[in-house]
C-alpha cells in the first residue's frame, strides 16, 4: 500500500477484493486473479488497494484500472546495468586506496 493508494481511494467507497471479483467491471473474475492484478499488475498497472483489517479497493479504481489497462502508456525501458568483473571490481578498489595489495 502506497501513500498515493491511500490518497486516490480516500473518499471512495471501499469494497473487498472478494465483492470486487463477483463485480470486476460488471463481469466476475477469479479471486486469484484480482489478486495478481493487486500484487503483480498487468504490464506494469497495478489495481489500487488499501489493507484495513484486510484488503480493500474501491469500484472507482477497478474502472481506472480497466481504462488504464485498455490504454497503457508504454514506460521507458529501464537502462540494463553492466556487471563488473572480479578483475574490474580489484581495480577500482586499488584505484581508490581501499585495498592495496589483493591476494
Amino acid at each position: 500500500m502506497t501513500n498515493t493508494a491511500v490518497n486516490t481511494l480516500q473518499g471512495e467507497q471501499l469494497i473487498p477484493i472478494a465483492e470486487a471479483a463477483d463485480d470486476f467491471g460488471g463481469v466476475a473474475i477469479p479471486l486469484r486473479t484480482v489478486r495478481h492484478y493487486i500484487y503483480n499488475g498487468f504490464q506494469g498497472i497495478k489495481l489500487e488497494t488499501v489493507n484495513i483489517n484486510g484488503r480493500y479497493t474501491s469500484k472507482e479504481a477497478i474502472q481506472r484500472f480497466i481504462e488504464r489497462k485498455q490504454n497503457p502508456q508504454r514506460a521507458p525501458e529501464k537502462p540494463k546495468r553492466k556487471r563488473l568483473t572480479q578483475t574490474e571490481v580489484n581495480a577500482g578498489l586499488k584505484r581508490h586506496g581501499i585495498v592495496k595489495r589483493l591476494v
